[in-house]
């Protein structure tokens, strides 16, 4: 006579069992494979774009070429690449026509013009219209017996800091970002593969066999389990990938920091994973067909999307926001928005232990009601199951 499954056992079995499937799948292969593709065409567009948008091509006439060094010197204190080119005035309103040319400049004291196509990049109206005045007053001054120079000195302002300026913000800041992205897409991601897999056992009534072995419960643990172990390959496949190619084309210099990024976003996405995936799971044996479900769970996908949209467009300017601070501790949005704080260096050890520990507070509260939820639903067939109804009936 067979022994009866250990609660241990029986999760094990289930972890296991959903883990082999989906790493043995033609699909997990692929979609891995397409997720890198996807990453580095990415990588590579916003390369490009960045570099086409920090460039611009001017024409100059011989009334504007000698302002060529004022301008350079305007499109470096910009961060920008300015190719400057002497033509004509009618060569250069063809240049512009045929794309050749992003603008022309011409004219002279009080009738400066710059001719754009359609429209002048506003970065490049700025370029020029501060060598123009630049130069203006420089003239202005010279004539009226004043060292340009000496007038300039008067109204520089020194910029300090109370703590010393960080020169590895801007990769912190791509740490960051990258560290949402990973975690936001694994969460999504097998966040609602825990929720079909639950549909799907329901519907095609698996599930009735599975409980007559196993208690509802383990069955949640164990699918929840095998799931997040089948995300936290690919989150350390595609984070290992990334990390390697970074530091061997030099993109990332600070492999300390890119690994203790590293290290965050595995202990942030197990804790996420498990605080989601009990939702998920719970949402997805209210309803008994896979139609039904992407109504179900759309409400989950707020409490991602808040911190991931926080995480990439406010902290990066800000990123001691006294906001994002302060969600950064609530148990929905720590997962993204904490590893993306602390991988920027402005979360200290405290806040990221005291985030750690509400977020298994929120994680053992959400998987009792979700096991009762799914308890309660899982094996009831047809119409979708009220939440309120859920939580009150008895199995």
């Amino acid at each position: 006579m067979t022994a009866p499954l250990t609660p241990g056992r029986a999760v094990m079995l289930v972890a296991r069992r959903e883990f082999t499937t989906q790493v043995r799948s033609k699909s997990f292969a692929i979609g891995l494979l397409v997720t890198i593709v996807i990453f580095a065409i990415y990588i590579a567009l916003f390369s490009f774009i960045g570099s086409q948008s920090s460039s611009n091509t001017l024409g100059v006439t011989s009334s504007t070429a000698s302002l060529e060094p004022a301008l350079q010197a305007a499109a470096r204190a910009q961060d920008r690449t300015l190719t400057v080119t002497q033509v004509d005035r009618a060569t250069g309103e063809a240049q512009v026509a045929d794309g050749d040319l992003d603008a022309l400049f011409d004219g002279g004291p009080g009738s400066w013009t710059l001719l754009g196509k359609d429209t002048v990049d506003s970065s490049l109206q700025q370029v020029v219209s501060g060598a123009v005045q630049q130069t203006t007053l420089t003239d202005a001054l010279a004539a009226a017996g004043q060292d340009p120079a000496a007038v300039a000195a008067r109204g520089n302002v020194a910029v300090d800091t109370q703590e010393p300026v960080d020169p590895e913000r801007g990769q912190r800041l791509v740490l960051a970002i990258v560290v949402a992205v990973l975690l936001f897409m694994s969460l999504v991601g097998y966040g609602s593969a825990v929720a079909q897999g639950v549909v799907e056992e329901k519907s095609s009534r698996v599930v009735e066999l599975l409980l007559s072995t196993i208690r509802p419960v383990h069955l949640l643990t164990g699918k929840i389990l095998g799931l997040g172990l089948v995300g936290l390959v690919q989150l350390l496949v595609l984070s290992a990938i990334g990390l390697v190619g970074s530091l061997a084309t030099g993109i990332l210099t600070i492999p300390n920091a890119a690994a203790g990024a590293l290290v965050s976003a595995v202990v942030w996405y197990l804790l996420g994973f498990f605080l989601y995936a009990s939702i998920y799971a719970a949402a997805g044996s209210l309803v008994s067909r896979q139609e039904e479900l992407q109504s179900t769970i759309a409400p989950i996908m707020f409490p991602l999307f808040i911190p991931f949209i926080f995480a990439v467009s406010v902290l990066p300017n800000d990123p001691r926001n006294t906001l994002g601070t302060i969600l950064s501790f609530i148990p929905l949005f720590s997962p993204t928005l904490m590893p993306a704080r602390a991988a920027m260096g402005v979360a200290p050890l405290w806040q990221v232990l005291v985030a750690i520990v509400l977020t298994i507070l929120a994680i053992v509260g959400v998987v009792l009601a979700a096991a009762r939820i799914y308890r309660n639903s899982v094996l009831r067939t047809g119409s979708r199951v009220g939440l309120r109804e859920a939580l009150r009936s008895r199995a």
